[in-house]
């Protein structure tokens, strides 16, 4: 007995060295780590932000200047440039080159002599093309079919912006060089002779050479230009590959982190205001991180002093955490052995009494779990008992069915023969015993039969109409839950109705992710005791089977789908009632998996009986 007090005490003391020393000197090195880790990460990442607001800026400066560029290229002097250009288009090589000639004149004047335009370019509607200062490399089909010309085509006298990754014309070959190309496709008032289909303005842009510069730096990663869809604009290091799956919810993030070949890289992202197209900066997130293993140090040599903690608190919580430790370690052996009929008494530190309620709760939470789940099985398994004896030797009865129907069909007569059918078709789905579930299609069609037999039972005393939505057809729903709600409205509801006729309106819709059914009669009502008594199965062991039918509905209801279904009845007597029943609405791709649940549960059973 000493022996095990001197072991209980011992791994008392080395429990509160673990949890009063260790783990808080753990958490504060890793929450100083992941301070410091933090702290040189948003340095590293205000770097990148800082180089991107840079390009941002130069490319905004850049798209501007080209619009107000082409914008003032064929407006000034009342469109006098797009009179000129229109008149180059013309099968008269003399009057083409005057007009020419006076063309480069006026876009040399607008222009200015500036290096960075590289080429206008008019395209004519009849498929001419007149060209200043440089002709293109480009493919007039290419230049056609590019998204900027297309959008220049549908937004008339309005500038669209383009970029190429390469230079588009014989004036400088550079691999790695960005160009902007700005268009406007003139209308009316702006061509009045109507030639020109688009003018388009090339430009150099001094935005490819900061990204190339910015690349070379390698805490600044790899920066790239996307367009807004997330086409690849510019790429110099062939960071593209890198990029992970185009997801526009992704790209609206400015920065998220994620793994390409098990290496983690960080997305740094800003948009260009004019043209929405993005500046991703691609970062190894180690390279970030490098000036972290330095401070990493400084935080292990504080830890090794948080260690002192150790021989001031060891020997107070030697005394205060053995003996309620023991206690509760004794109670969770019962609670092992089963018995859950233990309650301990709180002691020692705060933490520990809420240990030590905490179990208590804990016993009392399952005792209270075991004995509900007791009486849920047992309610089921009575339920799955009243099921069984239900099926009352159904081959013999479906097989004599199908002689009358054979008999009626000879002797034609085909009322007999279709009650027949009608009757066969619901009693194979009541003793149908290898799925709980089928569609609501299904439903409807057994329910079609019941109907027909009943009115033909009544003399035609009753009309029904459906009302379904056809998103409902395909969901499953637990069999024969309508036909005892239409059978209360027609035998119990239509049961005083003398000259006039019962009708019973039907209707299946779906709300959000519930399905929901609603059996409405004209007949005469039930009280509101009537409702609480037909709700609680009061009088089931009375003839009454549309008490029966109810109750057992919700009992499967309530077996099958727990609190998520409702079951409601409201009546006013003498003018209506309706019954709503609503459920989880359940696609019928699943029924596999319920029959395959409910088979399980079947052959459990049966291993224990």
């Amino acid at each position: 007995m000493w022996l095990h007090k001197k072991e209980t005490i011992k791994t008392s003391y080395y429990r509160t060295f673990l949890l009063l020393i260790v783990v808080p000197i753990l958490i504060i090195t890793l929450c100083s780590i992941a301070v410091i880790r933090r702290m040189v990460k948003d340095s590293a990442i205000q770097s990148v932000r800082r180089a991107q607001d840079n390009i941002v800026s130069t490319l905004t400066s850049e798209v501007k200047d080209v619009s107000l560029r082409l914008s003032h290229f064929v407006y000034v002097n009342d469109n006098e440039i797009m009179r000129i250009a229109s008149k180059t288009d013309t099968s008269d090589v003399s009057q083409r080159y005057h007009y020419t000639e006076l063309l480069t004149e006026s876009f040399n004047y607008a222009m200015v002599p500036i290096q960075d335009i590289l080429s206008a370019i008019f395209f004519m509607k009849d498929g001419q093309i007149t060209y200043m200062k440089d002709n293109t490399v480009l493919s007039i089909s290419e230049v056609k079919a590019s998204a900027w010309y297309q959008a220049a085509l549908a937004a008339k006298n309005q500038v669209r912006i383009g970029f190429y990754d390469t230079n588009v014309t014989n004036y400088r070959k550079n691999a790695y060089s960005l160009t902007v190309v700005a268009a406007l496709s003139p209308g009316r008032d702006v061509d009045r002779d109507e030639n020109i289909e688009t003018i388009a303005l090339f430009m150099t842009s001094r935005t490819g050479t900061i990204i190339k510069n910015y690349n070379r730096e390698q805490l600044l990663g790899s920066t790239m230009l996307l367009s807004p869809d997330g086409e690849v604009l510019f790429d110099t290091d062939d960071a593209a590959r890198l990029l992970p799956e185009w997801e526009s919810s992704l790209w609206e993030k400015s920065m998220f982190q994620y793994r390409v070949d098990a290496v983690s890289y960080v997305s740094i992202v800003s948009r260009e205001p004019e043209t929405g197209c993005l500046i991703v900066s691609i970062v190894n997130a180690q390279a970030l991180m490098r000036s972290f293993n330095r401070a990493a140090l400084i935080v292990v040599g504080i830890t090794l002093i948080l260690f002192a903690l150790f021989y001031r608190f060891s020997s107070y919580f030697l005394r205060n955490i053995a003996e309620p430790v023991h206690a509760v370690v004794e109670g969770m052996e019962q609670v092992e052995r089963g018995s859950l009929d233990i309650h301990l008494e709180p002691a020692g530190q705060a933490e520990l009494r809420t240990m030590v309620h905490s179990f208590n709760s804990m016993v009392r939470r399952l005792k209270s779990l075991i004995k509900e789940n007791e009486e849920q099985q047992k309610k089921k398994h009575e339920a799955e008992i009243r099921a069984l004896q239900s099926q009352i030797n159904p081959h013999f009865l479906v097989n004599s069915l199908n002689s009358i129907r054979f008999m009626a069909q000879v002797a034609k007569f085909d009322g007999i023969r279709r009650m027949a059918e009608a009757l066969i078709k619901i009693l194979s789905t009541s003793f149908r015993s290898n799925s709980g579930f089928y569609t609501v299609k299904e439903e409807l069609e057994v329910l079609d039969g019941f109907v027909y037999l009943m009115k033909i039972r009544y003399s035609e005393g009753f009309t029904m109409e459906y009302h379904v939505s056809p998103d409902c057809l395909d969901c499953l729903v637990p069999r024969l839950i309508l036909q005892p709600m239409v059978e209360n409205s027609i035998v119990h509801g239509f049961s005083e109705l003398m000259d006039e006729i019962g009708r019973i309106d039907l209707t299946i819709c779906r709300e959000q992710e519930q399905l929901q059914f609603i059996v409405r009669d004209n007949g005469k009502g039930i009280s509101p005791e009537g409702i609480k008594q037909l709700l609680n199965g009061e009088g089931m062991h009375q003839k009454n089977h549309t008490s029966v039918g109810v109750v057992n509905v919700r009992e499967r209801l309530r077996l099958n789908y727990g609190r998520q279904c409702e079951l409601n009845i409201e009546s006013q007597m003498g003018s209506y009632t309706q019954i709503t029943i609503r459920i989880p609405a359940v696609g019928s791709t699943l029924r596999v998996s319920l029959d395959a649940q409910k088979a399980g549960r079947i052959m459990r059973k049966g291993e224990e009986r």
